[in-house]
């Protein structure tokens, strides 16, 4: 069995812990030793307790999902909002049409054909 006396990474806080865990050590001289009162140690415990069993249980298989772009979706958005708004804009020009009122693109479209004729342009169809 290995030795988790021994890590690296074990401070000394944590030491006493374990050594409460595996009977070592009383909760009493824990408590002078961390210099903290039962109720803290035992708060300390039951937060280092339930961090063991989180990670303890099982875990999804596989590798975890790559951190997706939000600029992708975004993107994706912003390419349906134009489609929308140039759908939308042919609904507005069909019904000015139906209603009779030129739209502003008629207007400039027909000021800029007479300003052609006037200067003597024609335009082939």
């Amino acid at each position: 069995m290995r030795d988790i006396w021994t890590r690296p990474d074990l401070t000394e806080r944590a030491r006493i812990f374990l050594a409460v865990s595996v009977g070592e050590l009383s909760v009493s001289d824990a408590c002078r030793k961390l210099d903290i009162s039962r109720q803290r140690f035992y708060e300390l415990e039951d937060r280092a307790i339930a961090g063991y069993l989180r990670e303890l249980a099982p875990k999804p298989a596989g590798r975890p999902p790559k951190p997706r772009d939000p600029t992708v979706d975004l993107a994706r958005e912003i390419d349906q909002l134009r489609k929308e708004k140039d759908r939308l804009w042919l609904y507005i020009r069909v019904l000015q049409r139906l209603a009779g009122i030129r739209g502003d693109d008629e207007k400039k479209r027909r000021n800029a054909a007479r300003a052609a004729r006037r200067r003597g342009e024609t335009r082939d169809r």
